[in-house]
């Protein structure tokens, strides 16, 4: 790994990484692909803070007005490089949001194109919802998610009414967006909500509603999610067994 001066810019075997002064990945080039990873000017784990305020079942809905109000987690209190070895590299960032505070250890692997984001939170927002954002630069107008017994795929578009009623969409342990001969895969170990617009995929990662239980997600939060872009398809890109290996890591 080569690590700027200004602990800013990472060269991996297989990207070249640049982060802006708000801790988002600003730039993520693909070596392999000679190509960038996401879209101009749209940076990636963007993590925003949506009010939710759903008309019934606070602690289950989702109502497709959510993302009228909104705001950016941007108030970085640390960016420190921790780790720069043979196998990975760590970036730690912590970020403070209202009453709450994210931390995050991005593990960037020299023999993995695998980009984890290994996730702290201590959560004291009520009817807020957090996601994070990886606009991926792929023209498609399909997404794939894993489900129970398989894969399916849905639009990503909002041409008709099922179309509209797709802004939330459930997967398990990966959700992908691919335009042929490459794609972009983000891979979680608990959290299933997705939403995919315009090839840019949203995490789900904490939905703190108030009814029935006042306190719900005032608490605690470790989780895990990871990118994958890849050459080819999802099935060629290895976005199932990078998924399985998230999930169920090899213990030494």
């Amino acid at each position: 790994f080569t690590l700027s001066a200004d602990g800013h810019t990472l060269e991996t075997p297989f990207y070249t990484v640049r982060f802006d002064e708000h801790g988002q990945i600003a730039a993520m080039f693909d070596k392999d692909a000679r190509r960038e990873v996401f879209k101009e000017g749209q940076p990636g784990n963007a993590l925003r803070v949506f009010e939710d305020k759903p008309i019934y079942y606070d602690n289950w809905d989702i109502d497709n007005w959510y993302t009228e109000k909104f705001w950016d987690v941007t108030d970085v209190k640390d960016f420190t490089w921790t780790e720069n070895g043979p196998v990975r590299a760590t970036l730690h960032i912590e970020r403070s949001f209202s009453h709450s505070t994210i931390s995050q250890d991005i593990h960037f692997y020299a023999n993995l194109r695998r980009v984890d984001f290994v996730t702290h939170v201590d959560w004291h927002e009520h009817q807020s919802l957090l996601k994070a954002f990886f606009p991926a630069d792929v023209h498609t107008d399909e997404a794939t998610f894993e489900v129970q017994y398989g894969n399916l795929t849905r639009k990503t578009h909002s041409n008709t009414s099922w179309d509209v009623a797709r802004f939330e969409s459930c997967g398990q342990k990966w959700c992908d967006v691919s335009e042929g001969h490459y794609g972009v895969s983000v891979l979680n170990d608990c959290k299933y909500g997705h939403s995919v617009k315009d090839g840019c995929i949203g995490l789900t990662l904490i939905k703190s509603g108030i009814e029935p239980n006042p306190v719900t997600d005032q608490e605690q939060h470790v989780f895990t999610y990871a990118l994958l872009p890849h050459q080819e398809g999802w099935q060629a890109g290895g976005t199932v067994p990078q998924a399985y290996f998230l999930n169920q890591p090899a213990l030494a």
